[in-house]
């Protein structure tokens, strides 16, 4: 569009990444009834705890981890 600047985002942030994941861990996609990938979310959300720095991303990863995997 001429005339309008945008922002072009590299990478999304940390909370970002973070707030994208809990949401699949609270509402996973089914591929068949009963059956469900959230374990494979909890894995990235895991990851993601190892190599962030920010504390409140922390939290709330943990918080959401623990309510399926005490």
């Amino acid at each position: 569009m001429e005339g309008k600047n945008f922002e072009i985002k590299e990478r999304a942030t940390d909370m970002e990444i973070a707030l994208f994941l809990i949401k699949h861990i609270n509402q996973p996609c089914e591929y068949l009834p009963g059956n469900n990938i959230r374990d494979f979310y909890i894995r990235e959300a895991r990851k993601i705890l190892e190599t962030t720095q920010d504390q409140d991303v922390k939290k709330i990863l943990e918080d959401t981890i623990y309510k399926y995997q005490p």
